[in-house]
């Protein structure tokens, strides 16, 4: 009905801009650069430890996170904690404060067959926001220290080895990993947190142990699943002040393999102690 135009004013009409299909397609394919570039130079940068610990602390908060999509973020936004795209946070009632450009990922794509037969997953550029580039108030992290118990009980389940107490452990070691003795042994009398951080150290050792064991070429990678089970179990994790020449050495590439096989361990650590936590969160909600 004409009358109704009304309602939007008596103005002139105003002519939109043309939709550009093409133009659409130019910007992806710039931001689909921009990413590749980005994830590159994150890459190179991994040989400085703070960058390492940086990459570390991303991937431990978003554990869906590939090592890529970590690497980007962290590379962008160090200090993110939430992440969505606009349309999600617009879902929640939440709106973009104004200039922010977004954080560059890398999401898959619909895979298709090329004519050599070969079936590949393009990646498409996707902007996502943290909750500080929004209106939203950040969570206030009210979290209890985990029982560090429950946390240890559930790390040693991941072993693939037992775990013993030890009272002849030199100074200075309160974990070590015997590839000889196919066993783990920890110094008697730690506390919660210097246990996770040791304890999970050394499982990392034992679960990268393919019979060929070698503990400087490994160290790089145990490091890192600690790193990321630890935090994500509730603790501090021990920081990162040195890299071993091994990692350092890898070609981009395969820097982000090792990555990528640390956070499988990882995650299946931290996935393990999280349920063996969830009855003990469950019971302090309900208090």
């Amino acid at each position: 009905m004409a009358e109704l135009d009304e309602l939007f004013g008596n103005e002139k009409q105003t002519t939109m801009e043309p939709y550009s299909k093409d133009d659409w397609i130019k910007k992806r394919n710039e931001n689909r650069a921009l990413a590749y570039e980005m994830l590159e130079t994150a890459t190179e940068e991994l040989n400085n430890p703070d960058t390492v610990m940086a990459y570390l602390d991303i991937q431990s908060k978003f554990d869906r996170y590939s090592v890529s999509n970590a690497l980007l973020v962290a590379y962008q936004n160090p200090e993110a904690t939430r992440l969505c795209d606009s349309k999600t946070w617009q879902k929640n009632h939440v709106f973009i404060n104004k200039g922010e450009t977004g954080i560059i990922i890398l999401e898959p794509g619909k895979e298709y067959t090329r004519e050599d037969g070969k079936t590949v997953t393009p990646y498409n550029a996707k902007k996502v926001f943290d909750i500080s580039q929004t209106n939203a108030r950040p969570r206030q992290n009210r979290a209890k220290t985990p029982d560090a118990r429950v946390v240890v009980k559930a790390m040693i389940t991941t072993s693939p080895v037992p775990v013993k107490i030890s009272n002849e452990l030199p100074e200075g070691i309160n974990a070590h990993y015997q590839p000889e003795a196919k066993m783990i042994f920890i110094r008697q009398g730690l506390e919660g947190g210097d246990i996770i951080r040791a304890l999970s150290k050394e499982i990392a050792f034992a679960r990268l142990d393919n019979g060929d064991f070698n503990r400087e070429n490994l160290e790089f990678k145990a490091q890192a699943i600690s790193y990321i089970a630890t935090s994500r179990a509730g603790f501090e994790p021990e920081p990162i002040t040195e890299l071993s020449d091994k990692f350092s050495n890898l070609e981009a590439k395969e820097k982000r393999a090792e990555l990528s096989q640390a956070r499988d361990h990882a995650n299946t650590i931290a996935n393990t102690v999280r349920k063996a936590l969830e009855p003990k969160n469950k019971e302090h909600g309900d208090r």
